[in-house]
């Protein structure tokens, strides 16, 4: 798990360009604050997303995803489903389509889902 969060906040940080005007600024203050209004309200609201997310998905992804109680992989699908939900949700692009599309975002599990099924059974 730490090797995919280390992982994306690197490449977000080596693919954003230098500019001069950075360089130009006055240095921050020693008590000033770090995190800044804006991003703890992007940081709030993406947890609430993810934890709505996986929540749903915990608490109704048997009948979303269409499984069975009597199957016996059903807890292991489920499981590797929102494991996956988890990890698509560290991508913030994934995150802001999967919200636009919800429709979409629901066939890609269910894609995924029967894709990891063939392997299980």
């Amino acid at each position: 798990m730490n090797l995919i969060m280390d992982t994306l906040g690197a490449l977000a940080l080596a693919t954003e360009r230098p500019y001069d005007e950075l360089m130009k600024r006055k240095p921050v203050g020693r008590y000033s604050e770090f995190i800044s209004n804006v991003m703890w309200r992007n940081i709030i609201g993406q947890a609430v997303y993810q934890l709505a997310i996986l929540a749903i998905l915990q608490y109704m992804g048997k009948e979303i995803l269409h499984l069975n109680d009597n199957e016996n992989n059903a807890d292991k699908l489920l499981n590797t489903m929102i494991f996956n939900a988890f990890v698509f949700c560290q991508v913030g692009v994934f995150s802001f389509l999967s919200f636009l599309f919800l429709p979409f975002f629901l066939l890609l599990m269910r894609s995924v889902l029967s894709f990891v099924r063939k392997f299980l059974i």
